[in-house]
Parts: C-alpha cells; structure tokens; sequence
C-alpha cells in the first residue's frame, strides 16, 4: 500500500490539531488499541506461520456541553494494521467510526459511519475471550451490515432497557444495492442477567437474533441464537446459527471457551470453537494464547473459506489500550 505527500500531511495535520484540542479542552480524547500476535493458521493444506494484526486502531472522542442537558459529540475511529503500520483500507481513512452524535434527556441521535447496533446487542457480548477480534473471531454469525450513511436514535436506559433503531440510506449508489438498510437492537440488564435481541434487514438479506449472559463471581456465561435469510442466485436461503461462551477468572487470567454451530440450505453445516486464556498485566495490556478450529461441513463455506474447507489457528499475542 502507498500513501501520498498529501496523504501523510492531512494526517499528520489532523493529529497535531486534536492533540492542540486536547490539551485546550479535556473532553478531547485521542484513544485506541494495539493487539498483535504470533500466529500459526492452517487453511486447507497450506500452513502461513507470521506475525499478525488483531483489530488495532485509534480514533478521536470528544464531546461539547450545549446546556440545558444537550450534548454535542463526535467520533472518528480508524482500523490500523499494527503488524505492518498501514492502515487497512486505503480509500477509508476512518473506516470503524466517523460519527456527530446530540444527546439529552430525550436519548441520543446519531449520524454518520459506524457498524450496526444489533452485532453490539448479540454477537459481541458473546465473544468474551477476544471482543470478536482476530483470526478466532465469530466467522458463523451472519451480519446484515450497510455501516455508512446511517442516521440512528438509542433511547435512554429505562429501568434496565435501552433502544436503538437506525436507518443506512442508499442514496442511489450501485453498491448500496438500491435499498436502505435498517437495523434495531435492545439490551436488558437485570442482576446477573443481560439479554440483548436485534434485528437487521438490507434488501433481501433478512436476521434475527437472541442472546443471554449470565454473570456470578468468577463465572461468565453467554450464548446467542440468530436465524436469517438471503437470496442467491434467485434462490432464497436460511441460516441458523446458535453459539455458547464461558468464562472462569483466576486471579489475573481468564480460562475462555466457546462453541458455535451453523446450519445452513440443505444439508451444509459448520462447527467453530476455541479455547485461550488471557492474562491481564495491567488495565489496559494483557497478554494472551488462543486455539480456535472453523470446520465447513457438506458444502458450507464459512468463513471466508471455500466449500468444506476448515481452518486451525493458534495464536499468542498482546493487547494494549491506551
């Protein structure tokens, strides 16, 4: 990947400002992530042993107070390659996050770029080892995702429940098949107990999914079902994915492991499941070791993968926040 003189200039301009508001103002942020391991994947019969990114980033926060309760905020988030310092794609510079947000007592409204409210509602509250990043990520759950050009509304909590429903306009781009994409999730939490539901649609591409979380001591227990449904080639197919996740602190560690199974048209299915540990030296850094098996199964192609193709992968790594 290249850059331009102007490229390197507008970014290196644009940190220097935030950092110059930072240091003005306190509710300017500069925060993001570094996570990189060493990896060991096995696709098929070929074997690439390297040194990979996890889901790194940084981004821009801040937030202005209007008065009378109102709220003026922004977020700007980019997705880096942290194993070979680019950025991971070229013509999205702030590809995770570029949003305006108003909130008050009345809830937040939303504009901008960011990924759908439902993955946050089911998904990733059951990804517990690695917040759904990586070469162990969930590559089962089926996303109905048309993250730009999205105008949102997320209620406040009441009682424990909060709303939120969104709207991808297509503006008649070709790549936006034509259609607006609309999505809708909610989180309940209760004592022990979380449970989130979402709802996502984009043309033909329909899903619906459950999730629960129960949490005591030293156990975390989580599991989602999602049931959804697309056209291809004229012909209309259903998925059903249902994935568990458990989680046992020790001290400092983390004991992880998660199962996932997919049903999908005729008689193609694919099992994913991993077992790690995390090992958190502070805050904001652990380190970490995963095992994670993706196997495609009469005809499924998960994944990414080709039909029938599984995957193996080990990887040890370490994740900073800052």
């Amino acid at each position: 990947m290249t850059f331009s003189l102007n490229k390197i200039v507008a970014a290196a301009g644009l940190i220097a400002v935030s950092a110059t508001a930072a240091a003005a103002d306190s509710s300017v942020n500069v925060y993001g992530r570094i996570d990189t391991a060493v990896e060991s994947v096995k696709t098929g019969n070929a074997r690439v042993n390297g040194v990979n990114n996890s889901g790194s980033y940084f981004g821009f926060q801040g937030q202005e107070d209007l008065g009378n309760g109102l709220k003026l905020g922004f977020q700007l988030e980019s997705a880096i390659n942290s194993d070979n310092g680019s950025i991971t794609e070229a013509d999205s510079f702030f590809s995770n996050r570029s949003e305006v947000n108003l909130s008050g007592n009345f809830g937040t409204v939303r504009m901008g770029r960011f990924f759908n409210p439902s993955y946050y509602a089911i998904a990733d509250r059951a990804s517990l080892h690695n917040e759904d990043y990586g070469i162990t990520a969930d590559a089962l759950y089926v996303g109905v995702e048309n993250a730009s050009n999205r105008l949102a509304y997320k209620s406040p909590v009441f009682h424990g429940l909060s709303v939120e429903s969104s709207v991808s306009f297509h503006e008649r781009a070709a790549d936006n098949q034509g259609k607006n994409a609309y999505d809708l999730a909610a989180n309940y939490d209760r004592g022990n107990w979380s449970f989130g539901a979402g709802y996502g649609e984009w043309a033909d591409a329909k899903q619906y999914a459950l999730r629960a979380t129960w949490t005591a001591g030293a156990w975390t227990l989580s599991g989602y079902h999602q049931r959804s449904e697309d056209v291809v080639a004229g012909i209309k197919e259903k998925t059903n994915v249902t994935r568990a996740a458990v989680a046992y602190a020790i001290g400092a560690g983390e004991l992880h492991a998660n199962f996932g199974h997919a049903n999908a048209e005729g008689q193609a299915a694919a099992n994913q499941w991993t077992v790690g540990y995390n090992h958190h030296l502070s805050k904001r850094t652990k380190v970490y070791a995963f095992y994670s098996q993706l196997q495609n199964k009469d005809g499924a192609a998960f994944g990414d993968l080709n039909p029938n193709e599984d995957r193996k992968s080990v990887s040890v790594g370490i994740r900073h926040n800052f």
